[in-house]
């Protein structure tokens, strides 16, 4: 099972010497999988542990102030990462005092800190207060960077703004193109009842901030209205359980 180690104000653990990628990684998109694969390409020519460097909360709403969606939630962003080879989360709490950080020295107190062989960042990566620090800026750090260019489908970049936009408007077969694997909602069941030899089950996101796609039949397969999922199944779900409906 992958490991997690989470980081708060500069308490920095001692880690082992890693291979890592930095980023938030909501969706574990194509484009964080190209990141994800450079990792694991170089921890095992070096022998070192592939290791995935990420935020909590989501950068966007400490910046913004507010709440902002996700497409998965953070346990199945971990859980996918391990799928792609990752052996070891570094969850950093992003603060507002990290937030006023001036990018020199996130550098010095964070990325110095955590014994980084390589660290492997996307093209656009920033970091830093008013994200003033960029990939050159890495170079400074005490450790190799490997930085991977942008990743597109059909022209475009292949990001989780995007990816949340298909999903909004239903268009789960782009989605699948873009993740490249098949989308699913994790769900809270909140009610069974039955319908004949079937159950119709009423469900909710099991995160509350997971965006959903607007409300409509989705492929007669299920049902989206006033934020809540309404799905037929073989039995019956027990309320409160989680479940995996895929798409």
């Amino acid at each position: 099972m992958v490991k997690k180690v989470y980081i708060r104000k500069s308490e920095i653990s001692a880690l082992s010497k890693s291979v890592a990628c930095i980023g938030y990684f909501d969706g574990i998109h194509k484009g964080h999988q190209e990141l994800i694969k450079k990792t694991v390409e170089i921890s095992r020519k070096k022998n070192l542990i592939p290791s995935l460097i990420c935020f909590s909360p989501d950068p966007v709403e400490v910046i913004n102030a507010k709440e902002t969606t996700h497409i998965f939630p953070d346990e199945e962003r971990y859980r996918l990462a391990e799928y792609f080879g990752i052996e070891r989360i570094i969850i950093i709490e992003f603060s507002e005092t990290l937030m006023k950080l001036k990018a020199k020295d996130f550098i010095d107190q964070y990325l110095n800190w955590m014994n980084i062989d390589t660290l492997v960042c996307g093209y656009d990566f920033s970091f830093g207060y008013k994200g003033s620090g960029k990939t050159a800026d890495l170079k400074k750090g005490e450790f190799e960077t490997v930085i991977i260019p942008e990743k597109t489908y059909f022209g475009k970049k292949i990001s989780s703004s995007r990816i949340k936009e298909e999903i909004s408007e239903g268009n789960f077969n782009l989605v699948r193109k873009l993740l490249g694997f098949d989308y699913y909602l994790v769900l809270k069941v909140l009610k069974s009842s039955q319908n004949g030899s079937k159950w119709l089950i009423e469900a909710k996101p099991k995160d509350s901030k997971c965006i959903l796609p607007k409300d409509g039949i989705y492929n007669d397969l299920f049902e989206i209205r006033n934020n809540h999922i309404f799905f037929i199944n073989d039995k019956e779900l027990k309320k409160n359980s989680t479940y995996i409906l895929e798409i």
